[in-house]
């Protein structure tokens, strides 16, 4: 842990996640990690930003420039849990001439028969992720510059393990998972208020600690709030 125990005088905490730290069929929000560090830190003021199918282009965009992300709300904290939509491999690109052939020609019949056809010959592509590894560190890179010039303190919850289930469907997917977490800590050598935790070991049953193939059930909830709260003992001492 490289945050110093020190107290800190801003008590605002900033949550950045996707749909994996978010309420669902099978999860009550009293039973998410973030509801339960609010709970055990009642006297922080943590503002939860969660938006299904997040990427990092949050961090640069929402608000203008990503000011809703950062500046609107200049928090001591950053907890930011997201990456795992981004870096999945994909069947199509989400431009191009293939997907304006399937959105702007076809009917949505020809549509589906279209990609059921492509489903069956194709496998899903890393090349294709929806923000390229480049993007991504590009991405992070210009919201840590502005976590460091406003002086908050940034921690990061790296991406999940792919389940089972999920390497069935996308075999490529965990060396894209990798890929994208190594630029998380290759970025966080770069800056000295970063923090990167990986709550779910790899000597943990992942399958275990899912709902389905992507989202933590009560239990992993309970093993992210716990990584969390290790950070925050740090940072709030006295909470």
């Amino acid at each position: 842990m490289r945050f110093p125990e020190v107290k800190m005088k801003n008590n605002k905490v900033l949550i950045i996640t996707d749909s994996i730290s978010m309420p669902r069929p099978g999860v009550s929000y009293e039973e998410t990690w973030i509801y339960l560090l609010k709970k055990k830190y009642r006297n922080l003021d943590i503002i939860d930003r969660p938006a299904r199918g997040s990427t990092s282009r949050r961090l640069v965009t929402e608000g203008g420039g990503g000011v809703d992300l950062l500046e609107t709300y200049m928090p001591g904290t950053v907890i930011m849990q997201i990456g795992l939509t981004e870096c999945a491999p994909r069947l199509f690109r989400k431009k191009g001439v293939e997907f304006f052939f399937m959105n702007k020609i076809l009917t949505p019949q020809l549509r589906t028969r279209y990609i059921n056809h492509v489903k069956k010959t194709r496998q899903r592509k890393p090349e294709l992720s929806d923000v390229s590894p480049d993007e991504f560190r590009i991405n992070l890179r210009k919201f840590f510059l502005r976590c460091q010039k406003t002086g908050t303190k940034v921690i990061v919850i790296k991406i999940l393990k792919a389940t089972n289930l999920y390497l069935s469907k996308s075999p490529g997917i965990q060396q894209s998972l990798d890929l994208y977490n190594d630029i998380y800590d290759e970025l966080a050598g770069e800056f000295s208020d970063i923090v990167v935790i990986s709550p779910v070991k790899d000597s943990m049953d992942v399958d275990r600690l899912c709902i389905d193939e992507l989202h933590i059930n009560k239990e992993g909830h309970r093993i992210y709030f716990n990584a969390v709260n290790s950070c925050f003992r740090k940072l709030y001492p006295s909470s």
